[in-house]
């Protein structure tokens, strides 16, 4: 079938197109709205600036696809495959994605509030500047997973999203807004997210080992029981961090501020700590042997049977804090 075949048939009111073979096909602009393009074959079509939305693509090929500008808003794309393929500026609002492989695909700026990626392999897909609010990645059983691996999704925005399991492994989050995300059991090893806003939000159980959070805000941010060991945590500005039971051996800690913080149980062992603000902190039987603490400021911090053998407490600051023996310092 040939472009204006389409179009009018469109016209006359036809919507239903699914299985038909339509590879490289030029429909830019086209007027599309609610058109199912079911199990098409499609690959490589021209569909820039097209009005798609409601529409059905599921099962589709869209391999290599330009979809840039597009709207796809409340479309769905459930099990399509999207791999390579350009979706720049493109509107996913509200859209299905559930399976989804878009492997490799560039969604730059791409507006992705409250599309449903549960599911979906996003691995090494650019997301930069994309907006993922309200957007559900939620694992709902170990062989369903979100994938986001190597990722780059610089100055995303992810406010509120349901990220709860999904695989951000080595993923670029710098500069990502995740405030209020729900990250409970993701993987975020090695990610970088330097200058990424977490306000809020939720990391329990979540693997952040090896990962950059250089000047990252966990202000309030709830971390129990996370996996933070070699994690660079440098000028954070973590006030209020819920983070008991987390392991943070090894990591980088300098010049951060953890005011009001509760790490209970936490592992700092090894860890360099220099210049940290820990002030009316609860440290209780926080484990810090051969910890670097010089410099940190511990006032009116609660220390109870911390372990501080062999920690390095040179030019420490602990007026008013209660000593590892329940002592309160003067």
């Amino acid at each position: 079938m040939k472009t204006n075949e389409l179009i009018e048939c469109y016209a006359a009111g036809e919507t239903f197109f699914s299985g038909l073979k339509l590879p490289g096909i030029n429909l830019v602009g086209a007027d599309l709205i609610g058109i199912i393009f079911n199990e098409a074959d499609l690959h490589e079509a021209n569909l820039l600036f097209a009005h798609l939305n409601r529409a059905s693509f599921a099962q589709a090929n869209l391999i290599g696809c330009n979809l840039s500008g597009a709207n796809l808003s409340q479309a769905d794309l459930s099990g399509a495959d999207l791999r390579n393929a350009i979706l720049h500026g493109a509107t996913l609002q509200g859209a299905n994605l559930r399976d989804t492989d878009v492997t490799m695909a560039m969604l730059l700026d791409t507006n992705l509030m409250g599309a449903d990626l549960r599911g979906a392999d996003l691995s090494g897909a650019i997301l930069t500047g994309a907006c993922l609010r309200g957007a559900n990645m939620r694992q709902e059983k170990k062989s369903y997973y979100t994938n986001l691996q190597a990722a780059n999704l610089i100055r995303a925005d992810l406010q509120g999203a349901n990220m709860k399991g999904v695989d951000l492994s080595r993923a670029n989050l710098s500069g990502a807004n995740l405030k209020e995300a729900n990250l409970r059991d993701a993987d975020l090893g090695k990610a970088d997210l330097t200058d990424a806003n977490l306000k809020g939000a939720l990391l329990t159980d979540t693997n952040l080992t090896g990962a950059k959070l250089t000047r990252a805000n966990l202000t309030n941010a709830n971390l129990v029981r996370a996996q933070m060991s070699d994690t660079d945590l440098a000028e954070v500005a973590g006030k209020g961090a819920i983070m008991t039971h987390a392991n943070l051996s090894r990591s980088n800690i300098t010049q951060a501020d953890f005011s009001f913080c509760r790490m209970n149980n936490a592992d700092l062992s090894r860890s360099n700590l220099s210049g940290t603000i820990f002030k009316d902190a609860d440290l209780i039987e926080v484990f810090f042997a051969r910890a670097n603490l010089m410099g940190v400021n511990f006032t009116q911090a609660n220390l109870t049977r911390a372990d501080l053998i062999n920690a390095n407490l040179t030019g420490a600051i602990l007026r008013g804090a209660t000593m590892p023996d329940g002592r309160v310092q003067g």
